[in-house]
């Protein structure tokens, strides 16, 4: 007969680690990354840069300029600002932000 884990016992295998993916994790976004490589902190600028919201620039910037910026290939400025997108939570947080002042 065999038998199976019960509800009490212990189980001896170590729980995941626990990952933070709000827009507060800066201690990895900002970690260094080999040459012709973004972390996910200059990923974000660049979303920004695009949309022209960036503290940095007045105004939206095209692939061109940010590609010059980061010193990257165009390709890989219109893939992130194709397929990636900055979190929902940004912009709950700054109405929130908003509605507080």
């Amino acid at each position: 007969m065999a038998r199976g884990a019960f509800v009490g016992e212990r189980y001896s295998r170590p729980l995941p680690k626990l990952r933070n993916t709000k827009p507060e994790s800066g201690r990895y976004e900002e970690k260094p990354v080999p040459a012709g490589t973004l972390n996910a902190a200059q990923i974000r600028h660049i979303i920004l840069l695009y949309q022209g919201k960036a503290d940095d620039n007045d105004g939206p910037m095209n692939v061109k300029q940010i590609a010059e910026k980061f010193q990257i290939d165009v390709t890989m400025v219109q893939s992130i600002l194709q397929f990636l997108s900055l979190p929902p939570e940004d912009s709950r947080t700054k109405q929130k932000n908003n509605n507080q002042q």
